[in-house]
């Protein structure tokens, strides 16, 4: 029997917006958490400093997520827009979801338990939360998640290159997946907002 080929996927502009502004919404959460779990280590005179860009970071997010909805808002519902990135297909995006979650819990359970390490536990999850963008920028056909990925495995480097290499203290297992990964999330939203606005 011959297949019929596959059609092309066809989105609006008002319905591009909308996804991104979920995305933007998801990012600033997970941003949230990623932040809270990262300074609740950093302590003297570094802290209120790193409050202080947290915040700032955090509002550009947050802003980015309120003005795409906004635009959506204001798109006429028949203007087309930009054709997807080639190279869909890859894992199912519940799949690539599944497995994070499995992988996570294993390992942070084995760190906990077996390791009594729990301070490894942001930078295992750093390891693998930032490992999943790459099967997920396929899935979803976002180049963008590849950059998001490669920079919260940056985060897990810098913190194994700060604790091993430079001295730092343990505790740098924490702040710098945390706060690094929070920043990548909040700065990866504000940057993919303004690229929406041009598109």
């Amino acid at each position: 029997m011959e297949k019929t080929a596959a059609r092309p996927v066809l989105r609006t502009r008002r319905d591009q917006l909308k996804n991104g502004g979920r995305a933007s919404l998801i990012g600033t959460a997970f941003g949230v958490m990623w932040f809270a779990l990262g300074q609740a280590v950093v302590h003297g005179a570094a802290r209120p400093y790193v409050l202080a860009a947290g915040a700032v970071l955090f509002a550009a997010s947050a802003a980015t997520a309120v003005r795409l909805f906004l635009l959506a808002r204001s798109t006429p519902a028949g203007a087309k827009g930009t054709p997807p990135a080639p190279g869909g297909g890859g894992p199912k995006f519940l799949t690539v979801l599944l497995i994070e979650v499995a992988v996570l819990g294993a390992g942070n359970n084995y760190i906990r338990t077996t390791l009594d390490r729990p301070e490894l536990m942001l930078t295992w999850s750093a390891l693998v939360v930032g490992a999943h963008f790459f099967p997920l920028a396929r899935t979803l056909r976002a180049p963008m998640l590849r950059w998001i990925g490669a920079a919260m495995l940056a985060t897990v480097a810098l913190a194994a290159a700060a604790v091993l290499g430079l001295g730092a203290d343990e505790q740098a297992w924490r702040y710098v997946p945390g706060l690094g990964c929070a920043a990548v999330l909040w700065g990866g939203t504000a940057l993919s907002g303004l690229r929406a606005r041009k598109a």
